[in-house]
């Protein structure tokens, strides 16, 4: 499916506010996934380890190539990322023997509070299994799409008023379902968790 653009998307809030630091534990990253707001300041300690980030192809493959991002030897680094996406990093020396890998997700940051916006929409069951019921007023909406992750529109639904949407086919995970008015403007977005 297409690609969202990350500029039309409000983001969420981080999981947690303030600073935020990636450890190692043994032969494992702590938390091995971080989800920060961009701008967002994080402390790497490195205790007898070699953070290096990568591509996704090469995190996927257990590599150690760099893709030209940061790299950290032992020790205490400071790390601010401010373009949204997935960050990808593997322990050079413990990746291809014990799977020491981790990943940064950088979402945007508008500055909106969830809190403040009138919800103009509701999902149900979340996490959802096979079907999910969005309520959501026609005359405001026009269509729910869900974004994965890493950005990309995986589902797009034309908004009825009380609906039931098919989200079997959907790998289990974390989603944004965002809600679009028929001039395409942003009305509210929500998280959203699959679950089969």
């Amino acid at each position: 499916m297409k690609q969202l653009s990350a500029a039309l998307l409000l983001p969420r809030p981080p999981l947690t506010a303030g600073a935020q630091s990636i450890t190692n534990s043994g032969f494992a990253w702590t938390p091995d996934l971080l989800t920060v707001t961009a701008g967002t300041e994080i402390t790497f300690v490195n205790s007898n380890h070699h953070a290096r980030e990568v591509s996704e192809a090469t995190w996927n493959a257990n590599g150690t190539t760099s893709n030209g991002g940061f790299d950290f030897l032992n020790g205490t680094h400071q790390l601010t990322l401010t373009v949204p996406g997935t960050y990808y990093y593997v322990c050079v020396p413990h990746v291809a023997s014990f799977g020491m890998k981790g990943r940064i997700v950088v979402e945007a940051n508008t500055g909106v509070n969830e809190n403040d916006i009138v919800p103009v929409f509701t999902l149900s069951p979340n996490p959802a299994n096979d079907m999910l019921t969005v309520t959501a007023n026609p005359a405001t909406a026009a269509y729910l799409t869900l974004v994965d992750v890493s950005g990309r529109e995986v589902l797009r639904h034309k908004v009825q008023g009380n609906d039931r949407v098919d989200v079997s086919k959907l790998p289990e995970g974390n989603y944004t379902a965002v809600l679009v008015d028929a001039k395409g403007t942003l009305r509210e977005q929500k998280r959203l968790s699959i679950a089969h």
